[in-house]
């Protein structure tokens, strides 16, 4: 599913649609390479959550992602229990607000198996922060940080 996809359907508010086109994508939401605006991330928002039980991947690879959009997604979503997927690589997240937005939206992904951040600016501090304040990793059995500020030594 896109975002121009998403928008046509939350104008209609229409949440079966919602359901509808992530069933036909196979549950994947795919934006790439994209600036979203405010409204963008309440239509991601909407959409995720009208059709909860069908997302079951959640790709926002190359975009320009803030804090305070992060937050507007997670605040919409109850726990979303069949997304196995979330990829926010190349994406901006050496920032604290965005890390804790992140924590957030990973805590309404309680069975997520595989989460890609490589190339998305994250220092050790920062994971290390990440991952003391999650508890939704004992699902996880692939995590790609490549490409980031994180060294061998860091992984200890």
């Amino acid at each position: 599913v896109n975002l121009r996809a998403l928008h046509c359907v939350f104008e209609a508010q229409n949440g079966q649609r919602c359901r509808e086109l992530f069933s036909k994508a196979d549950g994947q939401l795919m934006i790439k390479g994209e600036t979203l605006s405010s409204l963008d991330y309440y239509v991601i928002g909407y959409c995720m959550e009208s059709a909860n039980d069908t997302v079951r991947s959640i790709e926002l690879e190359s975009c320009q992602l803030t804090a305070e959009g992060l937050d507007i997604i997670a605040q919409k979503l109850t726990p979303m229990k069949n997304v196995k997927i979330l990829n926010m690589s190349i994406c901006d997240l050496h920032q604290k607000e965005k890390l804790l937005a992140l924590k957030n939206l990973l805590h309404k992904l309680p069975n997520l198996e595989s989460l890609y951040l490589s190339d998305s600016r994250i220092g050790a501090e920062d994971m290390k922060a990440l991952c003391a304040a999650s508890s939704n990793f004992s699902s996880l059995t692939n995590l790609n940080l490549s490409c980031n500020r994180i060294g061998a030594e860091d992984m200890k």
